[in-house]
């Protein structure tokens, strides 16, 4: 593909979705370009009328003005990642958008997924500095994808204190196994094995809060991405994702987003997106949630 350096893209929000058994998405109208990397879960996923059968480790591009319909795993969890984009094409040369393929199934040692990851964990560093890297990124991420040219590459997640990774990944396990459940202080600083005050303290240096308010913006960006990409309720989510009631969970979504859980659906259908400034922080850190 030639010139392809000279192609641009504008980033229009991305990140990970847990979807609950039998829900669905759509139908819905694109207004620009999402890659969909399905991780875990049977989906079947249409476009335009087309049906696609996408088992884990399926690539999705979808296309501007296309319509798509997805039916999520109807007996376990799905989880993916999602980037929404739009590229800006001036000067570069792509093949015509007819000879793009829809879905690519993922060898082993493939290098979409650590580009897609690595995308990703650019997007939320949210520092305008990083930007040129995420473009490259996306445009190894997209040569790739469409030339079928694959490779191998690494991913390597932030480091943090090994106390936290475990109060972490033991809460992240649990939820991914059955209902998200607050814990309290001190269930976390069981699991961690130290007393409550040193966990806070290690919380706070390694990602800038607490350990209450670190796993509710990790269940607030749960619900996130259900809001994006499920045709759930608002209370479903909600009490899929742990809150006591539907005005708790939309006045601590609306402290993180600054907006109200249906606005934020509406805005996201408009094609703008939104980035909660403490759970940047967060999600910079902990990376996916299903690790």
């Amino acid at each position: 593909m030639k010139r392809i350096e000279q192609l641009r893209f504008e980033f229009h929000g991305g990140g990970w979705a847990a979807l609950p058994p039998g829900s669905t998405f759509g139908p819905r109208v694109l207004i620009d370009y999402e890659f969909l990397w399905v991780l875990e879960g049977n989906v079947v996923g249409s476009y335009d009328g087309k049906s696609f059968e996408l088992p884990p480790n399926s690539l999705v591009l979808a296309r501007n003005g296309m319509t798509d319909y997805y039916r999520w795993d109807p007996v376990r969890k799905t989880r993916a990642a999602y980037i929404h984009f739009m590229p800006k094409r001036a000067g570069a040369v792509l093949p015509p958008e007819s000879k793009w393929p829809i879905v690519r199934y993922l060898p082993d040692g493939d290098i979409l997924r650590p580009l897609f990851r690595h995308v990703l964990w650019l997007l939320s560093q949210n520092k305008p500095h990083q930007d040129p890297l995420a473009q490259n990124a996306m445009r190894q991420l997209l040569a790739a994808y469409l030339s079928g040219d694959f490779n191998t590459g690494t991913y390597s997640d932030a480091d943090l204190p090994q106390t936290v990774v475990r109060v972490l990944k033991s809460v992240q396990a649990s939820w991914n196994e059955g209902s998200i459940k607050p814990l309290t202080l001190a269930q976390l600083a069981k699991i961690a094995c130290v007393c409550e005050g040193h966990l806070c303290r290690l919380f706070q240096q390694s990602l800038g809060c607490g350990p209450m308010t670190a796993l509710r913006m990790l269940r607030l960006d749960r619900a996130s991405a259900m809001l994006r990409e499920s045709n759930l309720k608002i209370h479903e989510v909600a009490i899929l994702t742990g809150f006591e009631s539907q005005f708790h969970f939309s006045r601590c979504f609306k402290t993180a987003f600054h907006v109200s859980p249906r606005k934020y659906r509406e805005e996201l259908a408009a094609g703008r997106a939104y980035f909660g400034s403490t759970l940047v922080s967060v999600r910079r850190f902990t990376g996916p949630f299903w690790d």
